[in-house]
């Protein structure tokens, strides 16, 4: 199993939905110390007060964080937030506050093969940098991650894209938690990708341009097959519109282009399996600063589409 930490910026408070999470935990491992069942436990919580921002699923995750921590403690007596905080409460060399501060457990949302890895998280990381919890139809809160480092993206990256192609009734199961500052994401390591039956005589390639991208596949050196994706429409709207880059019409445009170039790069990826090509090819572009014949190689709109878009 492993495990990547990361710092967030909620879109929402989550402080009610740590706390009352942390209630359902204690509760929950009180009850089986007393030798009662998890069934009996999901009755009895329908009984709590002050846990209405919980979904059916986030107390079952409770109840379950609460067996596990029974099955840890053994005979052993557990004491939330630990035995030295509530020596410190005693001694008054805490707070009452602090205490309760420390009690506070983190939320632990398991994972489901059967509902795309995980029922109450979107994982949006490679368009907006972003994980979505869906706390129901209406209420969801967007946790904003930070710039990350190559070989978490690559692993994000990956696990965003297997639930994505699995079908909606299978996925590849991965648990967050969430602290008031932090995040983890677990999930099984990936094991070697299957070697693919690839065509030692055929390749795919690239042809980059702002408004269009073209791929062609060969075998040997007869073409196959060919597909064009045109992306003109949408840079036409944002080079002729003259607003700035903030605007909300303009922060449209560039989303849908995001978004658009998401897409065929995930059309493109199938085609090359699909084709089983060995090799794929594309150019090795080179925006830097260049003059030809004393002048730009680029006007301000070819600016805009080259290197800003």
């Amino acid at each position: 199993m492993k495990t990547i930490k990361l710092p967030y910026v909620s879109t929402s408070d989550l402080t009610n939905i740590i706390r009352q999470y942390s209630i359902i935990v204690r509760f929950s491992f009180n009850r089986f110390v007393e030798g009662k069942s998890e069934k009996d436990i999901r009755l009895l919580t329908k009984s709590l007060k002050n846990i209405d921002d919980l979904n059916s699923w986030l107390i079952q995750c409770g109840i379950k964080d609460a067996y596990a921590l029974f099955q840890r403690a053994g005979d052993k007596k557990v004491i939330f937030g630990g035995s030295k905080n509530f020596l410190k409460r005693v001694k008054n060399q805490i707070t009452s506050s602090d205490l309760i501060e420390k009690r506070l457990v983190p939320v632990n949302i398991q994972g489901e093969q059967l509902q795309r890895g995980n029922r109450m998280f979107k994982l949006d990381v490679i368009e907006n940098n972003e994980i979505i919890l869906k706390l129901n139809k209406k209420n969801h809160v967007v946790f904003k991650l930070p710039n990350l480092r190559n070989n978490l993206k690559r692993e994000l990256f990956k696990l965003q894209m297997l639930n994505e192609v699995k079908s909606k009734e299978r996925g590849y199961t991965y648990s967050v938690r969430f602290t008031k500052d932090h995040l983890y994401i677990s999930f099984e390591e990936f094991k070697g990708d299957n070697k693919e039956d690839l065509n030692s005589h055929r390749y795919m390639g690239i042809d980059l341009n702002p408004e269009n991208i073209g791929i062609s596949i060969l075998e040997n050196e007869n073409i196959i097959y060919t597909r064009e994706f045109n992306l003109g429409p949408i840079f036409k709207k944002i080079v002729s519109e003259k607003l700035s880059s903030d605007h909300s019409k303009m922060k449209y445009y560039q989303n849908k282009l995001k978004h658009e170039t998401f897409i065929i790069s995930k059309i493109v990826s199938n085609l090359a399996k699909q084709y089983k090509c060995r090799s794929v090819y594309l150019e090795d572009l080179n925006f830097k600063s260049t003059k030809l014949s004393g002048s730009q190689k680029y006007n301000h709109t070819g600016n805009r589409k080259n290197k800003n878009l």
